[in-house]
């Protein structure tokens, strides 16, 4: 199944709006790393809404499963996004690499599960995953 253009700017522009959740939520734990996932939200967008190409397919208990982890995939990659940024755009001497990537990614899935904010988000990931699907199913028709 290959994806419509249609598709592919609304996975993109979902991954915006996401990003800029993160930001909202995130702003505080890394007020100059965050920028990092918000400039990669586009493509982590691009990269869930290839996972929907084929979600609709799934029973509904699978769907809900499904988007709880894209979810936590997308808050990882988000993570895994600001982790590299901070590590290569902000000059900070004496860290370790890898540990500065590693931390965003554990602090990014810690807020997510510990904080609750995957209570809120993933009914969102839902309707998003609803969305793109709708596209996708509408694309091929």
């Amino acid at each position: 199944m290959n994806p419509t253009r249609k598709h592919i700017l609304l996975s993109c522009l979902s991954g915006v709006v996401w990003g800029l959740i993160a930001v909202a939520i995130g702003f505080g734990a890394f007020p100059r790393a965050i920028w990092g996932g918000l400039i990669a939200s586009p493509l982590i967008g691009l990269f869930i809404g290839a996972i929907t190409l084929r979600w609709f397919r799934l029973p509904v208990y699978l769907r809900v499963a499904a988007t709880l982890v894209s979810l936590y995939v997308a808050a990882s990659l988000f993570g895994l996004a600001v982790g590299v940024y901070d590590w290569l755009a902000l000059d900070i001497p004496d860290r370790i690499p890898h540990g500065v990537v590693v931390q965003a990614v554990l602090a990014v899935l810690w807020g997510l599960t510990f904080m609750g904010y995957f209570i809120v988000l993933w009914p969102l990931a839902y309707l998003n995953h609803w969305l793109l699907a709708r596209t996708a199913a509408a694309g091929q028709s």
